[in-house]
């Protein structure tokens, strides 16, 4: 199951901020339903050197799951379930 998701939409994906920013993601809102995000167990930073875009790639457990965020520059964030 894969879910794309923008900013400002009814979807946000809610971080731990640290001195670099956004640092580890923390929580998932459906619509006003709360996702705690229960640890990362991977986090990689991805270039496409054909678009020159950048993204974070995090596998984490979220409520007994296991799910992929990737995390675009531009905000907008995909969750797959795995």
């Amino acid at each position: 199951m894969n879910i794309k998701m923008h900013k400002g939409n009814r979807f946000q994906l809610r971080f731990h901020e640290g001195y670099k920013g956004k640092e580890t993601p923390r929580a998932v809102f459906i619509s006003s339903r709360e996702f705690k995000i229960d640890c990362v167990l991977e986090r990689k930073r991805i270039f496409d050197k054909q678009t020159g875009k950048r993204s974070d790639v995090f596998t984490c457990e979220m409520e007994g799951q296991r799910v992929r965020i990737v995390v675009q520059d531009s905000g907008e964030f995909e969750l797959v379930y795995l």
